[in-house]
């Protein structure tokens, strides 16, 4: 029989097994992914639970929230708190997000920015259940609060990669904010998710490069792409991204740098969305470039402006979208789609996913049937949106309009699959289903426009920043213009009216017939900034100075080792 001392030895032991191994827990790097049975990580059920409108409140002091709406185009970092589903997540970075959008809503009477969430901008390594980084899409230009969410759907449906996404209703500071869509960013996360943890490289390109038309060898001429690598990279990577743009352009060896298969879905999907504020449109952006050993594929991303919300002259022009020429302009400064489209057998496995997605989300009923789901999900939450860009009235009228815009598309694909050009004349009120302008009354539903800085509704008819700008009337400006040059008195006026300089320069940037109604400012990258210090009473952040407010994840190991800990003493006693 073991004596007393040595079982007591023995507990002991155990106690600081447990100990260490708790400890091993605690400083395992919480970017690794914790998934559940289904191979998915678990913030997929736990914030993208789709069956549900999940719950975000934002909390963070006065001082940084005056600051963020005050200089929402800086796009920088401030601290603060964020609970989803009645989970609190401490010191996490938040910032405005968008490039057209976040200048439309700065230079207007509302402060209902998109935003994006950094989980780990001031703690290292911290996640929500896994998550890096989320996007919270205000809905600007959607009237239907659906556009996105069916497009990705479709995009999913139809094999092509996709972040996740859902509903949320949001809160800030206790106050209301509306009925948002949120996604998954495209960052370490997403990349493990989708490609584990051997993922290649990711980049989001914007402006010089953009196109994917070859210049020369030198990476300077591709800056755009190079400097918004999602992921650290050498350059030998981007290397490897040069060289798949030099044979891409040429024509040659496509299948050895190219992801045919995914990238000619991707555009199928496009093509029938209608969805130009992408690579296909004049700006050449919203998309992700994926590479894996040297082999590209293009990725969706931004799609609030699909179902013909941009760049669409009117109704016919937008239900007989070319599938033979999806892009802006000419094929040939589009090679991503121009070149695969020359070789017979790549054109008619487009053809083919075309055919495919029409049967899969229109012919079949999916569509129609979604919007009718998606609606009893939502319904109540747009009727109690009071920051809302539209109406609850605009609301309902553009769901029928969704309807029969898919329904009119599907067959107009279809036609053309057959040799024609249009499904016949159609008269439609796509404007309906949201624009650039934003809501017909302006921003924000009359008096009823985001709470200011203060939590009280805004002075209409004051611009934010104290500009005073009014995008009612710029838009006016730019409509007069009807598709020539901005005049300098125009120019003026738009100044007056609170667009810098940048924003501007789109205006004068864009060709006649382009989108004028986008004035695309170019907002700085991501700055994480320092950390911010203790402010207004409000814990800011920093080692040391978190008052209690632990990581939840750290607490859960510390809770583990106190259960074991105690089960141990029990023992002892």
């Amino acid at each position: 029989m073991i004596e007393n001392k040595n079982i007591n030895l023995i507990i002991l032991i155990i106690m600081l097994l447990a100990v260490i191994f708790t400890s091993i827990l605690i400083v395992i790097p919480k970017n690794t992914i914790a998934t559940v049975s289904n191979n998915q990580p678990e913030y997929v059920s736990k914030i993208f639970n789709q069956s549900k409108v999940t719950d975000i409140n934002i909390e963070m002091s006065q001082t940084d929230w005056n600051w963020i709406l005050e200089n929402a185009t800086k796009e920088e970092y401030r601290s603060g708190n964020i609970t989803i589903n009645g989970e609190t997540f401490y010191n996490v970075g938040i910032r405005p997000k968008g490039n057209s959008s976040l200048s439309s809503v700065a230079n207007s009477d509302t402060d209902r920015f998109s935003f994006k969430i950094d989980f780990d901008a001031y703690m290292d390594g911290q996640t929500a259940y896994g998550l890096d980084k989320l996007v919270l899409n205000n809905m600007m230009s959607d009237t239907t609060y659906m556009k996105e969410y069916l497009s990705y759907d479709l995009f999913s449906k139809m094999g092509v990669v996709t972040p996740v996404y859902s509903y949320a209703n949001i809160t800030i500071n206790g106050n209301p904010w509306g009925l948002y869509l949120i996604v998954e960013s495209g960052e370490e996360s997403y990349l493990q998710r989708n490609f584990g943890s051997d993922s290649g490289k990711l980049y989001k390109p914007e402006d010089t490069g953009s196109s994917l038309k070859w210049v020369n060898e030198n990476s300077s001429n591709y800056s755009g792409i190079k400097e918004n690598a999602v992921v650290k990279i050498t350059n030998e990577d981007f290397d490897r991204i040069v060289t798949m743009i030099k044979y891409l352009n040429s024509g040659t060896d496509l299948d050895k740098y190219i992801d045919i298969d995914s990238t000619l879905r991707y555009f199928a999907v496009n093509t029938v969305l209608v969805n130009l504020d992408s690579y296909v449109g004049n700006f050449k952006h919203n998309y992700y470039l994926y590479e894996k050993d040297g082999v590209c594929t293009i990725l969706p991303w931004d799609l609030n402006m699909s179902f013909a919300g941009f760049q669409v002259g009117d109704a016919q022009q937008a239900v007989d979208f070319s599938i033979h020429t999806p892009v802006s302009g000419n094929l040939e400064d589009y090679p991503l789609i121009g070149k695969l489209l020359e070789v017979e057998e790549y054109k008619s496995l487009y053809h083919k996913y075309l055919d495919e997605a029409i049967k899969l989300y229109f012919d079949s009923g999916v569509f129609s049937s979604s919007i009718n789901k998606l609606d009893k999900l939502i319904n109540s939450y747009v009727k109690n949106d009071t920051t809302a860009f539209y109406t609850y009235e605009e609301y309902e009228k553009s769901l029928t309009v969704l309807k029969e815009f898919g329904k009119l598309r599907a067959a107009s694909v279809t036609a053309q699959l057959a040799g024609n050009t249009t499904a016949g004349t159609i008269s439609l009120d796509i404007s309906a289903l949201g624009s650039m302008r934003g809501g017909k009354g302006g921003f924000g539903r009359g008096m009823n426009a985001a709470p200011n800085s203060q939590g009280n509704p805004p002075n209409i008819g004051q611009g934010q920043n104290g500009k005073g700008a009014n995008m009612q009337e710029a838009m006016k400006i730019i409509d007069d213009a009807n598709g020539g040059e901005l005049t300098e008195e125009q120019l003026e006026k738009l100044k007056e009216l609170g667009f810098d300089e940048e924003m501007i320069e789109r205006f004068k940037n864009v060709p006649p017939g382009g989108d004028r109604q986008n004035p695309n400012a170019n907002a700085p990258g991501n700055n994480k900034g320092g950390f911010p210090m203790e402010q207004d009473g409000f814990n800011g952040g920093g080692m040391g100075n978190n008052r209690n407010k632990s990581n939840p994840i750290n607490t859960q190991y510390l809770r583990i080792s106190g259960i074991t800990i105690g089960v141990c003493a029990l023992f002892l006693t």
